[in-house]
């Protein structure tokens, strides 16, 4: 997470967003904001209180991270983690090139 945090400052002048999704069917909502607040991250983190988001996207396991380009359509998928930054910002790059 704090890996995205700095991505997401570096890029979100450009468009880039991030939205984090907490699984609160299988979490408690406090621990999920104390966590954020921890970790001083800013971009928005939604909680999917009855699992539907989940479901909606057939999630096999946590963490998995979609990154959509700005049409959004889903351009790749990465199941597990953690994600090294520069794999991020690699991810980033592109979804910025396809864009063009």
């Amino acid at each position: 997470m704090p890996a995205i945090q700095r991505v997401y400052q570096d890029y979100r002048a450009r468009g880039f967003q991030v939205l984090a999704v907490n699984a609160t069917n299988q979490d408690d909502p406090g621990k999920a904001t104390a966590f954020a607040q921890q970790l001083g991250l800013t971009f928005p983190i939604l909680l999917d209180s009855d699992g539907s988001v989940g479901q909606q996207y057939q999630l096999q396991s946590l963490p998995t991270s979609f990154f959509v380009d700005g049409n959004g359509v889903i351009r790749e998928v990465v199941v597990g983690g953690p994600m090294s930054e520069t794999l991020l910002r690699v991810r980033v790059e592109d979804l910025f090139k396809e864009s063009r």
